[in-house]
């Protein structure tokens, strides 16, 4: 599993407590991070508060999570977070707990943003677990209409791509509307709208494991619910590992 995401550091006190203050004024939802082994547990919090003199600002669990997020900060000299609102991840020193209810964390002089343009992108080309169906009218030597059931080449809450034929091309053009697509990802399932960015020839090579020629349509989201969005950030980050080693070094 790998992603082209885009990551930038920022080391000036001033940015980071703008973007740490963005986050608390917004009660934006926060996510402490762990890895123990090759399993990445999670628990949310919110910024209670932030104290500029003594460098450091307060976390709060948020209702019935206290004993989950107090597993992950106990006897820890520090701890990992992540906010998908602004694309922030970062480390911070434990400084104070104040266990089950206040934790204050070092305000720290170093964080990683996914640049501003981008979402957190998933390659899932070599997974089967992300699928979109619809159907697609076109107009080739006759109006026709096609259902399509794909799996997801790659993901974000931004938008998607999948694979199709040398027959199924036609059906698709660039600036084309789709409707009524339906998201299915294990259980979960939400509907969705995108239109079509561009159409690419792809032929086979030794990375992608295709077999022959197909064409990668990409689209953007045109509508999708913000819980839906959220819920894909969430689950995108949780797969994603490659980039927290900017962290974690």
């Amino acid at each position: 599993m790998a992603s082209d995401n885009k990551l930038f550091g920022i080391n000036e006190e001033a940015n980071i407590l703008s973007l740490l203050h963005s986050a608390k004024e917004a009660n934006a939802e926060v996510f402490l991070w762990r890895l123990i082994g090759d399993t990445k547990i999670l628990a949310k919090v919110r910024i209670e508060s932030i104290r500029k003199s003594r460098r450091d600002f307060c976390i709060v669990p948020i209702i019935d999570k206290d004993s989950e997020v107090n597993d992950l900060i106990a006897a820890q000299p520090h701890i990992d977070l992540y906010i998908p609102e602004s694309a922030l991840i970062m480390r911070c020193n434990v400084k104070q707990c104040e266990a089950p209810i206040r934790y204050y964390l070092s305000i720290p002089t170093f964080v990683a943003q996914v640049e501003r343009r981008n979402n957190f992108r998933l390659d899932c080309h070599d997974e089967a677990d992300i699928q979109v169906s619809f159907n697609k009218a076109a107009t080739i030597l006759r109006h026709t209409n096609q259902f399509f059931k794909k799996n997801c080449f790659d993901i974000s809450s931004g938008g998607f791509s999948f694979l199709v034929s040398r027959a199924e091309w036609k059906f698709f053009k660039v600036n084309d509307q789709i409707i009524n697509i339906d998201i299915t990802l294990g259980k979960w399932g939400t509907k969705a709208m995108a239109s079509v960015t561009m159409i690419r020839e792809m032929d086979p090579d030794e990375f992608n494991g295709l077999s022959y020629k197909v064409w990668r349509i990409c689209c953007k989201f045109t509508m999708l619910d913000d819980i839906s969005k959220k819920y894909l950030d969430k689950y995108i980050f949780e797969r994603i590992k490659d980039e927290l080693s900017v962290i974690n070094k």
